[in-house]
């Protein structure tokens, strides 16, 4: 079994390929496929299980900013809380939009 640091650099590879092609589809530098964006994206996901997300960020979140966006996304499907300065306040806007839609929908008939 390949060191630990080997398997990071592979996966670092793939991840930063994968990224490359959906912020190319982003940019207009490709054709937008909604298929291949999608396959793109979950397997980006997959293959950034069990990488140290910090150091994911900082060794491809500023050439890739859809790595940082899957960042956060999975940030916020673990926390259900929303990171950086704002990420409280968005949080509470949240909640209070949730109970007014509920209050609305069990006073519909």
């Amino acid at each position: 079994m390949p060191a630990p640091s080997v398997r990071l650099s592979g996966k670092r590879l793939y991840i930063a390929d994968l990224a490359a092609r959906i912020e190319a589809m982003e940019s207009g530098g490709a054709p937008m496929n909604a298929l291949a964006y999608r396959l793109y994206a979950r397997r980006m996901a997959a293959a950034m299980e069990g990488y140290p997300l910090g150091l994911l960020a900082a060794q491809l979140g500023r050439a890739y900013p859809s790595v940082l966006d899957a960042i956060e996304s999975r940030r916020f499907e673990a926390d259900r809380v929303l990171g950086g300065p704002r990420g409280r306040s968005a949080g509470v806007v949240m909640a209070a939009l949730l109970r007014h839609l509920n209050r609305h929908r069990r006073a519909a008939p």
